[in-house]
């Protein structure tokens, strides 16, 4: 069974407690079927934990207090990100180009994953192509999360503007995630 850290779960709590309050965490947890109740229960920063669990308190949160279209996901996205880049983090990403961070991303993505492997290629300097190789079929909404995260990394690293494009999908029967992100 894949895992994914505690830490991932965390953060999206602390999102949830940040931006609903402790009621809406409660909310959230009262939604969530018995399991992954006990699993929030459970929640380390250091632990590991089925990554189905990431996946559907994600989707929990969006339809418990969102409205269940998604909306809530990029917002999750980018605020991990800015819990997982902390001072030191952010300061060393400022001095780098999102390329760079991008391919340092397969890395950095072991911290948080026990599977999956990320093959990286640069474009004409301001793009670069991501693989998500090896990775269980996933919910399309991870995707949409993992595109927000991206986008706040390569904001934290100096990008005006960025896009991020999601052209293949393994919860669209892909072999891969592949995403293209451009940036000025």
């Amino acid at each position: 069974m894949p895992k994914a850290k505690g830490t991932n779960l965390l953060h999206m709590r602390s999102y949830v407690e940040r931006t609903y309050g402790a009621e809406g965490w409660e909310r959230v947890l009262a939604a969530l079927a018995e399991p992954d109740r006990a699993v929030m229960r459970a929640l380390t920063p250091t632990g590991w934990f089925d990554l189905g669990a990431q996946h559907r308190l994600l989707r929990c949160i969006d339809d418990t207090l969102g409205k269940s279209d998604g909306a809530l996901v990029p917002e999750i996205g980018r605020y991990e990100a800015d819990q997982d880049l902390s001072t030191v983090h952010r300061l060393f990403v400022r001095f780098t180009s999102p390329a760079y961070v991008l391919e340092k991303s397969g890395e950095y993505w072991r911290r948080f994953y026990d599977t999956g492997n990320w093959k990286i290629e640069r474009g004409d300097g301001k793009s670069a192509t991501g693989w998500l190789l090896d990775f269980p079929p996933t919910d399309d909404e991870f995707c949409r999360y993992l595109v927000a995260y991206m986008l706040r990394m390569f904001q934290l690293a100096g990008a005006r503007t960025g896009n991020i494009e999601h052209p293949e999908c393994r919860a669209r029967g892909g072999h891969a995630c592949v995403f293209v992100g451009r940036w000025t």
